[in-house]
Protein backbone atom coordinates (compact mmCIF):
# COMPACT_ATOMS: atom_id res chain seq x y z
CA UNK A 1 0.00 0.00 0.00
CA UNK A 2 2.63 2.21 1.10
CA UNK A 3 4.50 1.53 -2.40
CA UNK A 4 1.36 2.39 -4.23
CA UNK A 5 1.01 5.39 -2.26
CA UNK A 6 4.59 6.19 -3.07
CA UNK A 7 3.98 6.03 -6.79
CA UNK A 8 0.49 7.78 -7.21
CA UNK A 9 2.28 10.66 -5.46
CA UNK A 10 5.50 10.89 -7.74
CA UNK A 11 3.17 10.78 -10.57
CA UNK A 12 1.11 13.91 -8.93
CA UNK A 13 4.75 15.60 -8.81
CA UNK A 14 5.94 14.98 -11.99
CA UNK A 15 2.33 16.14 -13.63
CA UNK A 16 2.52 19.00 -11.45
CA UNK A 17 6.25 20.13 -12.60
CA UNK A 18 5.11 19.17 -16.15
CA UNK A 19 1.98 21.64 -15.58
CA UNK A 20 4.78 24.65 -14.58
CA UNK A 21 7.05 23.83 -17.48
CA UNK A 22 4.32 24.08 -20.09
CA UNK A 23 2.83 27.19 -18.14
CA UNK A 24 5.70 28.91 -18.16
CA UNK A 25 6.78 27.98 -21.93
CA UNK A 26 3.20 29.96 -22.46
CA UNK A 27 3.57 32.71 -20.55
CA UNK A 28 5.04 35.71 -21.99
CA UNK A 29 5.14 40.01 -21.42
CA UNK A 30 5.50 42.48 -24.44
CA UNK A 31 9.08 42.33 -25.63
CA UNK A 32 10.52 46.15 -24.60
CA UNK A 33 13.15 45.82 -27.49
CA UNK A 34 11.73 44.43 -30.35
CA UNK A 35 12.44 45.84 -34.10
CA UNK A 36 11.48 44.86 -37.29
CA UNK A 37 14.25 44.79 -39.68
CA UNK A 38 14.41 44.08 -43.51
CA UNK A 39 16.90 41.18 -44.73
CA UNK A 40 18.90 42.85 -47.58
CA UNK A 41 21.70 41.45 -49.54
CA UNK A 42 25.05 43.27 -49.39
CA UNK A 43 26.77 45.20 -51.71
CA UNK A 44 29.90 43.35 -51.17
CA UNK A 45 29.88 39.27 -50.57
CA UNK A 46 31.14 38.44 -47.26
CA UNK A 47 30.32 41.59 -45.35
CA UNK A 48 27.18 40.37 -44.12
CA UNK A 49 26.04 39.07 -40.78
CA UNK A 50 23.89 36.11 -42.24
CA UNK A 51 23.92 33.67 -45.41
CA UNK A 52 20.92 33.39 -46.46
CA UNK A 53 18.23 35.66 -47.94
CA UNK A 54 15.59 35.42 -44.66
CA UNK A 55 18.80 36.09 -42.00
CA UNK A 56 17.68 32.61 -40.35
CA UNK A 57 21.17 31.28 -40.30
CA UNK A 58 24.33 33.71 -38.81
CA UNK A 59 27.55 33.63 -40.79
CA UNK A 60 30.18 34.19 -38.07
CA UNK A 61 32.75 34.87 -40.75
CA UNK A 62 30.80 36.64 -43.33
CA UNK A 63 27.82 36.22 -45.34
CA UNK A 64 26.34 37.93 -48.20
CA UNK A 65 23.15 39.00 -46.11
CA UNK A 66 22.34 41.66 -43.64
CA UNK A 67 19.65 43.92 -41.70
CA UNK A 68 18.89 47.35 -42.96
CA UNK A 69 17.10 49.27 -40.04
CA UNK A 70 12.94 50.22 -40.35
CA UNK A 71 12.30 53.82 -39.49
CA UNK A 72 10.14 53.61 -36.29
CA UNK A 73 7.08 55.26 -36.50
CA UNK A 74 6.25 54.93 -39.90
CA UNK A 75 3.40 52.21 -41.17
CA UNK A 76 4.61 49.48 -43.74
CA UNK A 77 2.44 47.50 -45.85
CA UNK A 78 3.81 43.82 -45.76
CA UNK A 79 2.77 40.41 -46.72
CA UNK A 80 2.53 37.12 -45.21
CA UNK A 81 2.75 33.96 -46.62
CA UNK A 82 3.60 30.55 -45.88
CA UNK A 83 5.94 29.54 -49.43
CA UNK A 84 9.22 29.80 -48.95
CA UNK A 85 9.71 28.67 -45.65
CA UNK A 86 10.72 25.02 -45.88
CA UNK A 87 14.88 25.01 -46.67
CA UNK A 88 13.74 28.30 -48.78
CA UNK A 89 12.60 26.59 -51.71
CA UNK A 90 8.78 27.23 -53.33
CA UNK A 91 7.65 24.25 -50.77
CA UNK A 92 4.64 25.87 -48.53
CA UNK A 93 4.78 24.57 -44.80
CA UNK A 94 0.96 24.18 -44.39
CA UNK A 95 -1.12 25.40 -41.87
CA UNK A 96 -3.00 22.88 -39.72
CA UNK A 97 -5.91 23.30 -36.76
CA UNK A 98 -6.18 20.61 -34.22
CA UNK A 99 -9.07 20.88 -31.82
CA UNK A 100 -12.16 19.01 -30.34
CA UNK A 101 -15.78 20.09 -31.35
CA UNK A 102 -18.43 18.08 -29.50
CA UNK A 103 -16.77 15.48 -28.34
CA UNK A 104 -14.92 14.33 -31.67
CA UNK A 105 -11.25 15.78 -33.10
CA UNK A 106 -11.40 18.01 -35.39
CA UNK A 107 -8.52 18.16 -37.64
CA UNK A 108 -8.03 21.36 -40.78
CA UNK A 109 -5.07 21.07 -43.05
CA UNK A 110 -4.83 24.40 -45.05
CA UNK A 111 -1.89 24.38 -48.00
CA UNK A 112 -2.39 28.26 -48.64
CA UNK A 113 -1.36 31.11 -46.37
CA UNK A 114 -1.51 34.16 -47.55
CA UNK A 115 -2.53 38.20 -46.78
CA UNK A 116 -1.53 41.56 -46.20
CA UNK A 117 -0.91 43.04 -42.51
CA UNK A 118 0.19 46.81 -41.55
CA UNK A 119 3.41 46.86 -39.44
CA UNK A 120 5.15 49.28 -37.36
CA UNK A 121 8.34 50.22 -35.28
CA UNK A 122 7.19 52.18 -32.68
CA UNK A 123 9.92 53.71 -30.35
CA UNK A 124 8.31 53.44 -27.07
CA UNK A 125 10.70 55.35 -25.21
CA UNK A 126 14.73 56.01 -25.57
CA UNK A 127 16.23 52.39 -25.87
CA UNK A 128 12.43 51.02 -25.69
CA UNK A 129 11.38 49.47 -28.85
CA UNK A 130 8.40 47.31 -30.31
CA UNK A 131 6.89 46.16 -33.11
CA UNK A 132 3.14 45.88 -33.96
CA UNK A 133 1.59 44.34 -37.01
CA UNK A 134 -2.22 44.69 -37.72
CA UNK A 135 -3.62 42.36 -40.91
CA UNK A 136 -6.45 39.69 -41.83
CA UNK A 137 -4.22 36.44 -43.56
CA UNK A 138 -6.57 33.75 -44.91
CA UNK A 139 -6.22 29.95 -45.28
CA UNK A 140 -7.36 28.48 -48.50
CA UNK A 141 -6.79 25.24 -50.28
CA UNK A 142 -8.28 23.60 -46.92
CA UNK A 143 -9.55 19.98 -46.01
CA UNK A 144 -11.10 18.32 -43.19
CA UNK A 145 -8.42 15.66 -42.41
CA UNK A 146 -10.59 14.83 -39.32
CA UNK A 147 -13.04 12.99 -38.93
CA UNK A 148 -12.75 11.87 -42.74
CA UNK A 149 -16.13 11.23 -43.24
CA UNK A 150 -17.44 13.96 -45.91
CA UNK A 151 -16.83 17.02 -43.82
CA UNK A 152 -16.06 20.11 -45.95
CA UNK A 153 -14.65 24.10 -44.57
CA UNK A 154 -15.85 26.89 -46.30
CA UNK A 155 -13.57 29.07 -47.26
CA UNK A 156 -11.32 31.33 -46.75
CA UNK A 157 -10.91 31.03 -42.93
CA UNK A 158 -10.22 34.78 -42.39
CA UNK A 159 -8.24 35.57 -39.40
CA UNK A 160 -8.03 39.07 -38.13
CA UNK A 161 -5.28 39.20 -36.13
CA UNK A 162 -2.64 41.52 -34.27
CA UNK A 163 1.08 40.66 -33.90
CA UNK A 164 3.60 41.83 -31.39
CA UNK A 165 7.13 41.45 -30.21
CA UNK A 166 6.81 39.27 -26.55
CA UNK A 167 9.81 37.95 -24.51
CA UNK A 168 10.45 35.88 -21.52
CA UNK A 169 9.32 32.87 -23.12
CA UNK A 170 10.66 28.89 -21.92
CA UNK A 171 11.54 27.69 -18.95
CA UNK A 172 14.56 30.14 -18.74
CA UNK A 173 12.34 32.64 -19.72
CA UNK A 174 14.89 33.65 -22.12
CA UNK A 175 12.84 32.90 -25.66
CA UNK A 176 11.50 36.07 -27.81
CA UNK A 177 8.93 35.15 -29.77
CA UNK A 178 5.62 37.02 -31.50
CA UNK A 179 2.70 36.95 -29.91
CA UNK A 180 -0.46 36.83 -32.52
CA UNK A 181 -4.09 37.70 -30.83
CA UNK A 182 -7.64 38.57 -31.92
CA UNK A 183 -7.54 42.69 -33.45
CA UNK A 184 -10.68 43.36 -31.94
CA UNK A 185 -12.68 41.54 -29.38
CA UNK A 186 -11.83 37.55 -28.32
CA UNK A 187 -12.46 36.02 -31.69
CA UNK A 188 -9.53 35.41 -33.99
CA UNK A 189 -11.58 33.40 -36.69
CA UNK A 190 -15.44 31.66 -37.30
CA UNK A 191 -15.02 28.97 -39.91
CA UNK A 192 -18.26 26.73 -40.98
CA UNK A 193 -18.38 23.25 -41.03
CA UNK A 194 -20.51 21.46 -43.75
CA UNK A 195 -21.42 17.80 -44.97
CA UNK A 196 -21.20 16.17 -41.95
CA UNK A 197 -22.03 15.21 -38.67
CA UNK A 198 -20.08 17.92 -37.15
CA UNK A 199 -21.83 20.67 -39.34
CA UNK A 200 -21.77 24.41 -37.35
CA UNK A 201 -19.97 27.57 -36.74
CA UNK A 202 -17.03 27.67 -34.77
CA UNK A 203 -15.21 30.60 -33.23
CA UNK A 204 -10.99 30.57 -32.59
CA UNK A 205 -9.93 32.28 -29.74
CA UNK A 206 -7.38 32.82 -27.35
CA UNK A 207 -3.39 33.35 -28.76
CA UNK A 208 -0.95 32.51 -30.26
CA UNK A 209 2.98 32.59 -29.99
CA UNK A 210 5.46 32.03 -33.06
CA UNK A 211 9.16 32.09 -32.27
CA UNK A 212 11.69 32.56 -35.16
CA UNK A 213 14.74 30.16 -36.27
CA UNK A 214 17.44 30.05 -35.69
CA UNK A 215 16.66 29.52 -32.17
CA UNK A 216 13.97 31.38 -30.17
CA UNK A 217 17.07 32.59 -27.70
CA UNK A 218 19.00 34.02 -30.56
CA UNK A 219 18.62 38.42 -30.41
CA UNK A 220 17.57 38.00 -34.03
CA UNK A 221 14.09 36.04 -34.82
CA UNK A 222 14.89 35.88 -38.66
CA UNK A 223 12.50 36.46 -41.23
CA UNK A 224 10.68 32.70 -40.86
CA UNK A 225 8.44 32.31 -38.02
CA UNK A 226 7.09 28.81 -36.63
CA UNK A 227 3.95 28.19 -34.95
CA UNK A 228 4.12 24.27 -33.06
CA UNK A 229 1.35 22.51 -31.25
CA UNK A 230 3.16 22.72 -28.05
CA UNK A 231 3.46 26.34 -27.77
CA UNK A 232 -0.02 27.20 -29.10
CA UNK A 233 -2.27 24.44 -27.39
CA UNK A 234 -1.42 26.36 -23.70
CA UNK A 235 -3.23 29.35 -25.14
CA UNK A 236 -5.26 28.48 -28.08
CA UNK A 237 -9.24 27.76 -28.28
CA UNK A 238 -11.08 26.34 -30.82
CA UNK A 239 -15.10 25.85 -29.34
CA UNK A 240 -13.68 26.75 -25.83
CA UNK A 241 -11.61 23.63 -26.36
CA UNK A 242 -7.72 23.79 -25.82
CA UNK A 243 -6.76 23.78 -29.75
CA UNK A 244 -3.33 23.55 -31.66
CA UNK A 245 -1.56 24.96 -34.83
CA UNK A 246 1.46 24.28 -36.65
CA UNK A 247 2.84 26.07 -39.59
CA UNK A 248 5.45 28.62 -40.93
CA UNK A 249 5.22 31.96 -42.43
CA UNK A 250 7.54 34.47 -43.80
CA UNK A 251 6.42 38.11 -43.60
CA UNK A 252 8.26 40.84 -45.99
CA UNK A 253 7.79 43.79 -47.33
CA UNK A 254 4.95 43.95 -50.20
CA UNK A 255 4.98 43.89 -53.37
CA UNK A 256 7.60 41.05 -53.25
CA UNK A 257 10.00 42.88 -51.35
CA UNK A 258 12.59 41.85 -48.98
CA UNK A 259 11.56 39.57 -45.80
CA UNK A 260 11.56 40.97 -42.57
CA UNK A 261 13.13 39.31 -39.24
CA UNK A 262 12.68 40.23 -35.84
CA UNK A 263 15.75 41.40 -33.24
CA UNK A 264 16.30 42.07 -29.77
CA UNK A 265 18.33 45.46 -29.99
CA UNK A 266 18.75 47.90 -26.73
Amino acid sequence: MTGRRSVIGFSLLCALIACAFFAQSASAVPAKNTTAFTCVKTPMPGTGDFQDAHCDKPAPLGGNFAHETLAPGIKTKVTVSNESTQNETKEASPAVLKGTVAGAKLEITCKTVSGEATQENEEVEAKKHRVRTIGAPKLTSCTVTKPALGCKVKEPITLEVEAEGVEELGAGKNEMGIEFRPSAGETFAEFTIEGCALAGTFKITGTAIATGTPAPTEKHGGATKRFTSAMTKETLKLAGNPAEFESAITVRMAGGGNPISFTTVT
